[in-house]
C-alpha cells in the first residue's frame, strides 16, 4: 500500500468513525481497528442484531475522506465568498 493510500486510510477512518455515528443518529458505525474479520455478506457492510450498519474499515476509510473533501471544498468557498 503507498503512503497516499495509508493517509487516506488513517484520515477517512478516523473522521468516518467521528461523524458518521452522529450524521446517521447512530444507526451507521464503523467496525473496530482492531476487529478480526468475520465473513459478511456484503462486501463492505453488515448489520448488527440491533439492525445497526456497521462498516469495513476500508469502506469508512474512503466515506471519511470524501467527508474531508467535502468540508475543505465548502471552507473554500465560504472563504471566497467573504474575499
Amino acid at each position: 500500500m503507498s503512503a497516499f493510500g495509508m493517509l487516506i486510510d488513517l484520515i477517512g477512518y478516523t473522521v468516518a468513525r467521528a461523524t458518521l455515528p452522529f450524521l446517521s443518529f447512530g444507526r451507521i458505525y464503523v467496525e473496530p481497528f482492531s476487529a478480526s474479520p468475520r465473513p459478511l455478506r456484503r462486501p463492505c457492510y453488515r448489520r448488527d442484531a440491533n439492525g445497526r450498519i456497521e462498516l469495513r474499515q476500508g469502506a469508512a476509510g474512503w466515506i471519511g475522506f470524501g467527508i474531508c473533501l467535502l468540508l475543505l471544498l465548502a471552507l473554500v468557498l465560504i472563504i471566497h465568498a467573504l474575499f
